[in-house]
């Protein structure tokens, strides 16, 4: 017998399959998610609904239990602090109340719970009301001063944490520009302004410029960021070493400034070393307004170490990437930073015809697919969505498969089908990047991404 209730949860993933953009949907989708064991499939539709900007306390109220009980604490703490800035919400108040207790911020989760009983007093809870009754009230207190920075090369340095350094285990990319499919204006850019001084250094010293810096990618995901960045220190022969953000908040609370001082430190005994910050508006979002003094005094610490406080940077890289570049600390533009804003667009018909060629050729008949037919259709998608038409077209194959007992090739019909029944991802986020080109375009912030959204008929 048919379960009514999957049936129901069915018939919403196909409603937001054929209607990706509607943000209610996702959040009603979510919100009945979270009534079965798929906590996994509910947080990532309601992940969704808030990227679509669905009032935030309505997502938050389903998504924050959630995000702590899989042990999202460092994603629950952002959202809450981020919706907390713009909608006093008294149950998201007490869920960050929650976090910051689970993380041994006394002071701040009494502070945060109080709040939110006084402005609803049916979220009184008896535990916490004798939990808090041990806390004594304080005001919120200035942000603490960042700890004195270690320089590079001092004697008596201390040694970067065994367990942060293996945690944060460094490569040695293999992969080069040459392995990039299409966006050869990004390549161009970042092999003059990083790549050339590694490789020509006595032709930039005589200009006065030296290796390194910084610099952020963006641009719609699915799109090759980290890919590139990668194949950034592939170029130069750099150590590449990969940073999630919610790993050094939830690994190191408490300890997360000095994560960050000892990750630049270890970059500076090992240059060339590309430090890459994965979804970077997570980190580097506004700290105006902030109720948390321990993430402003990360964000401030790594500000600190991206300006050489703690040592000269000559040799290190630090590239970031993100989907969200309205969202970045306008701190982290200024010169010396991220001084080089570089906008990651979908691939090219070009690139488009080798990825799709790349990822047929792993099906049975993938050869015989016109790829270049498929590029024709596939303007403004991702490379990430290429890679989902091909997984999509090959359960056509495989299901065939099943039924006869041998394998059986795919084909056009299959590639025709699927992309029938998918959509661009980008459209979404061009969707939103339309108002930033528009509106908020001060200094040309947005130049490149307003010429491309113009020749592709975007604006």
């Amino acid at each position: 017998m048919t379960d009514p209730h999957a049936a129901i949860l069915d018939a919403l993933r196909a409603a937001c399959e054929r209607d990706p953009a509607n943000g209610p949907l996702w959040l009603h989708y979510g919100e009945q998610l979270a009534r079965t064991p798929r906590a996994a499939d509910a947080i990532a539709a309601l992940r969704k609904a808030a990227d679509l900007r669905v009032e935030p306390p309505l997502v938050l109220r389903q998504l924050l239990p959630l995000l702590r009980e899989a042990g999202f604490g460092a994603e629950a703490l952002i959202r809450a602090e981020q919706c907390l800035e713009r909608h006093d919400d008294p149950f998201v108040r007490r869920e960050l109340a929650i976090v910051l207790r689970e993380k041994g911020e006394d002071q701040a989760a009494a502070h945060a719970y109080r709040a939110a009983r006084a402005a609803d007093p049916a979220l009184a809870d008896a535990d916490w009301d004798a939990w808090v009754a041990g806390i004594p009230e304080a005001a919120p207190s200035a942000p603490a001063p960042v700890p004195a920075p270690v320089r590079a090369g001092v004697a008596g340095e201390a040694a970067a944490p065994a367990e942060l350094l293996e945690r944060f285990e460094a490569e040695t990319p293999r992969v080069k520009f040459a392995d990039v499919a299409g966006l050869a204006e990004v390549k161009e850019q970042i092999e003059l302004r990083i790549v050339a001084p590694y490789k020509t250094p006595e032709i930039f010293a005589a200009f006065g410029r030296k290796a390194g810096g910084g610099v952020l990618l963006y641009g719609p995901p699915g799109c090759g960021k980290t890919f590139i960045a990668r194949a950034t220190a592939g170029e130069v022969g750099a150590r590449f070493v990969a940073l999630g953000v919610a790993d050094i908040v939830d690994a190191f609370w408490g300890e997360s400034e000095k994560a960050i001082r000892e990750l630049f430190a270890d970059a500076r005994r090992h240059t060339p070393t590309v430090l890459f910050f994965d979804e970077f508006d997570a980190l580097g979002a506004s700290r105006g307004g902030t109720e948390s003094q321990f993430w402003r005094a990360l964000v401030t610490q790594l500000l600190a170490e991206m300006d050489g406080i703690g040592g000269p940077n000559e040799g290190v890289l630090v590239m970031a990437a993100t989907n969200l570049p309205w969202s970045v600390d306008p701190a982290f533009r200024r010169p010396g930073r991220f001084d080089r804003v570089v906008f990651v667009p979908p691939p090219d018909e070009a690139a488009r015809r080798a990825i799709l060629t790349t990822h047929a050729a792993s099906l049975p008949g993938g050869e015989t697919i016109d790829v270049a037919k498929l590029a024709a259709r596939t303007a403004n998608w991702s490379g990430a969505d290429l890679k989902a038409l091909c997984e999509r077209a090959a359960e056509g194959a495989l299901a065939r498969s099943l039924k006869t007992g041998k394998v059986q090739p795919v084909a056009m019909d299959d590639f025709t089908k699927a992309l029938a029944e998918s959509r661009a991802s980008a459209g979404e986020w061009f969707a939103t990047a339309r108002n930033h080109v528009r509106y908020a375009n001060e200094g040309g912030r947005y130049d490149d991404l307003e010429a491309y959204m113009k020749k592709h008929k975007l604006l």
